[in-house]
């Protein structure tokens, strides 16, 4: 895998600036509009995470320039629509039992009869929601790839054992482009340091590394 090329093949392509402008003013503008029900900040999620799709498929498939073209907003919101709802079938347990713990933490305030081991096992189920989360994040990148090369089907997040066989098979360079995706999307955070308006285009870069290192992985798993 070409880590190094991660951070840098964005700049490669000649309209390298309009692409990075145009997907930070979308999140930019779901930010600032974010109050209305966060409804412009889920809309923008989701035409960004439809074009992180495009760029997983065409790193997957050599193309000079992964970058795709800002043309096609329908394609992209829609892919991205079954992106984010994939994703959030696949973290529907620790949803669950974070409800559950929610509940159940929040007897004891309604009653002064409940015991305090009800206290214990809240703790217990935010342990197990924290553990649930932490192993769904990890298959998450995953199903993210699995479904950026298929033809929508939203059905790989909750193919388990399809994302695990992709995990185990490149389990070294999957550790890694997982563990560089996180490395980025904290020096996106550094945008803050422009007054905050520079947020949105650094984290649009963090997301574009991500997708170019699970592009990457798929390429590899294919070899």
């Amino acid at each position: 895998m070409n880590i190094g090329k991660s951070f840098s093949y964005v700049m490669e392509d000649p309209n390298w600036i309009k692409k990075i402008l145009i997907g930070g003013g979308i999140l930019f503008v779901g930010i600032l509009f974010s109050w209305l029900l966060a409804i412009p900040l889920l809309l923008a999620a989701m035409v960004l995470t439809g074009y992180s799709l495009a760029v997983i498929r065409n790193v997957a498939e050599s193309a000079q320039f992964p970058l795709p073209e800002w043309s096609d907003f329908g394609g992209l919101f829609m892919k991205g629509l079954y992106a984010i709802l994939g994703t959030i079938v696949l973290y529907l347990p620790a949803i669950l039992i974070a409800c559950c713990a929610g509940v159940v933490g929040a007897l004891p305030s309604m009653s002064k009869d409940v015991p305090s081991a009800v206290q214990y096992v809240a703790m217990c189920l935010n342990c197990l929601q924290s553990l649930v989360s932490l192993v769904l994040g990890l298959i998450q990148p995953a199903a993210m790839t699995r479904f950026a090369m298929s033809a929508n089907q939203v059905s790989v997040y909750w193919d388990f054992a399809g994302n695990f066989n992709f995990i185990t098979k490149n389990l070294s360079n999957y550790l890694i482009a997982v563990i560089v995706a996180i490395v980025a999307s904290f020096i996106g955070l550094f945008g803050i340091i422009l007054c905050g308006v520079g947020l949105p285009f650094t984290l649009f870069w963090a997301g574009l590394v991500a997708a170019f290192l699970y592009g990457e992985l798929w390429r590899v798993h294919q070899e």
